[in-house]
């Protein structure tokens, strides 16, 4: 090979060799300077809690009481407050709650569960016997209470709770819960006496629960209920009465609900 091709073939691949180099490097180099750019794994989005709803912002409830309650755990039913755990005579207890809606989205048929522990033991076990109101819009808050059988070995105080919600949509599907209007009501110190109109569109069936909780002050202390006086189906716009007997409960401040079911 000649002197001139030796050369020539030299310079070529050296020149190839510094395109490859160039085009290998992530850096960019301005005025002397290096700087090295880099991409970070973007991070999940946390999940937040929707805005803390004014009490009754889905106009369901009744009565006098305004409660305060903190916003709650995001993206669950988070229960915000409780009464202390009421005792009856037969060995059995009550345990009204209060909860707010942080999954983002109007809720229907609310449960709870409820697993009570002393001293680190489990002790008793409770389900929930409706919550008012049926429906639920995000951020709002409402009220259960929790009932168990056997609450013989639950202490008087010092006891925990752990509590488990379920849900449904709020739709209009069969048997899935919604509320009545209260149009009228009257404490008269020993019942709640109303009437409550369907403002759902729907035709609605029954049992019509009515749920009243007591107050003192903002304090969550009691709960009591009963039933309309009507059980059969009520079509829109139509209304049922009711009186819930307070017997000695202490109830001057109170909210309550109507609930029925989508026919």
């Amino acid at each position: 090979m000649s002197l001139r091709k030796s050369l020539t073939l030299i310079t070529a691949v050296g020149a190839a060799a510094l395109l490859l180099a160039g085009c290998s490097s992530s850096s960019n180099s301005s005025g002397g300077t290096t700087t090295t750019t880099s991409s970070a794994a973007a991070k999940p989005a946390e999940t937040k809690a929707p805005a803390i709803a004014a009490f009754n912002v889905g106009g369901l409830l009744a009565g006098n009481a305004k409660p305060s309650y903190p916003v709650g755990d995001a993206g669950k039913i988070a229960v915000v407050g409780q009464a202390t755990l009421v005792k009856d005579s037969i060995g059995a207890a009550t345990l009204p709650i209060a909860y707010r809606n942080n999954t983002g989205k109007a809720v229907a048929h609310v449960d709870f569960t409820g697993a009570a522990r002393a001293g680190g033991k489990l002790v008793a076990t409770g389900q929930s016997q409706g919550s008012t109101p049926s429906v639920l819009q995000p951020g709002e808050i409402g009220f259960a209470f929790l009932y168990f059988d056997d609450a013989s070995t639950l202490p008087d105080s010092g006891e925990t709770y752990e509590f488990t919600a379920t849900s449904s949509a709020a739709d209009a599907s069969s048997y899935n819960t919604t509320g009545l209007t209260v149009t009228e009501q009257t404490n008269n110190g020993t019942s709640i006496v109303g009437s409550a109109t369907n403002k759902s569109g729907k035709a609605l069936t029954g049992p019509y629960s009515v749920d009243v909780y007591c107050f003192t002050g903002t304090t969550l202390t009691d709960r009591v209920g009963g039933f309309a006086d009507q059980d059969d189906d009520v079509a829109a716009d139509g209304t049922v009465t009711f009186t819930v007997s307070l017997g000695d409960t202490k109830c001057s401040t109170y909210t309550f609900g109507v609930n029925g079911y989508y026919k």
